[in-house]
């Protein structure tokens, strides 16, 4: 079986697809609206109701430039946000999942925050998923950590043993919430590819062999007894008497 790919960005298409589903809920009836007013005011033109009809199309076209600069603002950076800081790792130890979860602006500076769930392969129960009822879901049950904290402060490397080391020491000991089930929803597009990867590397972690203890003798030669001798030279020297009595 060859490998499965290990990481997986955030499914920002998505956002995209809201925002062209939004403007089309929201322009169309404005367009239909001024086209409306704009025949009135041609037909009525003398008419003092042609200048309320003409204030209500210079109302609605402000209404969707704004709205629509306004929608395009929010869905761009929603898309930069998940695009950096939610994703899924598999490491040889463990699943990390990380999701962006809000920011804000402290003493001028701009803190995002995150969710990090560290899911080791030792402690996971199950991997489930509905394809059916919700295709852009999966649930992890085990023993979960779960941090929510500033995003600098999540930052974490991968030991020569595949386990997982946070940047930030003290996070090892704290900070942290013990869960048994967590479920990333629709945040990674179609969740079948991720189920088949998760299960992929967690029977490889099972099937490691188990790591022998470190063993100095194998590595360090014992050093060697020197032979007893007695301060006399002619007991040390070969003797070749041959007493047969």
């Amino acid at each position: 079986m060859s490998a499965e790919k290990y990481y997986f960005h955030a499914d920002i298409d998505k956002y995209t697809d809201r925002l062209r589903h939004i403007l089309i809920i929201v322009i169309i009836p404005i367009i239909a609206l001024c086209v409306f007013c704009t025949v009135n005011i041609v037909l009525r033109f003398n008419s003092p109701l042609a200048v309320l009809l003409f204030a209500v199309v210079v109302g609605s076209v402000l209404f969707g430039i704004l709205f629509t600069f306004a929608a395009v603002y929010f869905t761009d950076k929603r898309i930069r946000r998940h695009a950096r800081y939610t994703f899924l790792d598999i490491i040889p130890s463990a699943v990390i999942y990380s999701e962006y979860s809000g920011e804000f602006v402290r003493y001028g500076e701009r803190i995002i925050l995150r969710r990090l769930y560290i899911i080791p392969f030792a402690e996971l129960e199950s991997v489930l998923r509905d394809p059916k009822q919700a295709p852009h879901n999966i649930t992890f049950k085990g023993k979960i950590r779960e941090y929510f904290l500033e995003t600098d402060r999540l930052g974490y490397h991968v030991d020569p043993d595949g386990n997982i080391e946070l940047d930030t020491e003290i996070l090892e000991y704290g900070y942290f919430s013990k869960i048994t089930e967590v479920t990333v929803k629709n945040r990674l597009g179609n969740t079948k590819r991720i189920e088949r990867a998760v299960l992929f590397y967690w029977e490889e972690f099972r099937n490691i062999p188990e790591k022998k203890p470190f063993d100095i003798s194998q590595f360090v030669r014992a050093r060697q007894k020197s032979k007893p001798k007695t301060s006399n030279p002619a007991l040390e020297a070969p003797s070749f008497t041959r007493n047969w009595k």
